[in-house]
């Protein structure tokens, strides 16, 4: 390594030198190559000069025709070689050029794995350039809410910041997991703060409210796959029984959350709920 333009955290632009390894071999090759092309240049300006020369003199009948075609072929053979040398030429070039490593990006230098003065091995990594402006969140969601994403609004708040900020969902991809029953929601941040790769960061969906009944927050179950139900008190044979309902929860506030899934005017459970079974004889209380 006999050049290294940048440090660890540095902002570069596109285009930047980052570093160089020895390339004083090749460049020689590469002179030697550019020197060869003005050569055969050279070559191939006289010999066309010759067979203008030539075509006139054989108007005169002054040049045998063997002569002519000699001519000819010295300018072919000359445009052949002048070719050839500029294929080697551009190799040559080509090859110096990967002795240098530009930015292809603007971003900024988040490791640095080689220091001045070192051997560089053929596919080791060198340095990791983060683009700052492409960064992306990923959340995973329930599955759940996956048919109520549309009209959706999501916020997030970084690590360290106070303020919840809009972001843009981009796309939603099932994860493999099977069981996890939930799926990937990747969003973009276009007013981003000095995000890094890795930082944590909260993220909150402000689903659309459909104007379903409205239920305490209490009432709501979560269970580890991701589900939402509710315990509803159904009169059954002048008896009042718990049954289980899966529902899907909705906007909230103040301690109500909107949901799908029960009709208004069914009776919820809301204390001691989380030790029902199906079927449970209830006792309603005054509320």
């Amino acid at each position: 390594m006999t050049e290294l333009s940048v440090s660890l955290g540095d902002r570069v632009q596109a285009d930047a030198l980052l570093l160089r390894v020895d390339d004083q071999d090749v460049a020689l090759q590469a002179r030697s190559a550019a020197a060869d092309v003005s050569e055969a240049r050279a070559t191939l300006d006289n010999a066309r000069r010759r067979l203008q020369e030539g075509r006139r003199l054989r108007e005169g009948r002054n040049i045998a025709s063997s002569e002519l075609s000699q001519r000819e072929t010295d300018v072919a053979i000359a445009e052949a070689v002048l070719e050839r040398r500029r294929a080697e030429r551009d190799r040559l070039e080509a090859r110096l050029a990967r002795h240098s490593l530009r930015a292809p990006f603007a971003g900024r230098l988040t490791h640095r794995d080689v220091e001045l003065g070192e051997w560089a091995t053929p596919g080791t990594p060198l340095l990791t350039l983060i683009d700052l402006t492409q960064l992306t969140l990923d959340f995973n969601v329930p599955l759940a809410v996956h048919h109520r994403l549309d009209g959706a609004d999501l916020e997030v708040r970084p690590s360290g910041h106070d303020d919840w900020l809009p972001a843009r969902p981009l796309t939603d991809v099932p994860l493999d997991e099977t069981r996890s029953r939930q799926f990937l929601l990747r969003a973009v941040l276009d007013d981003a703060p000095d995000l890094l790769p890795g930082m944590a960061v909260q993220g909150r969906l402000l689903l659309k409210d459909d104007k379903g009944p409205v239920v305490p927050r209490d009432a709501l179950i979560r269970r580890p796959d991701g589900s939402v139900s509710l315990w509803l008190a159904r009169q059954e044979e002048e008896e009042w029984r718990a049954r289980e309902r899966q529902v899907t929860p909705g906007a909230s506030h103040e301690g109500r959350v909107a949901i799908q899934g029960i009709d208004a005017g069914e009776r919820v459970v809301v204390r001691g709920n989380e030790r029902l079974e199906e079927g449970q004889r209830l006792t309603l209380g005054d509320e």
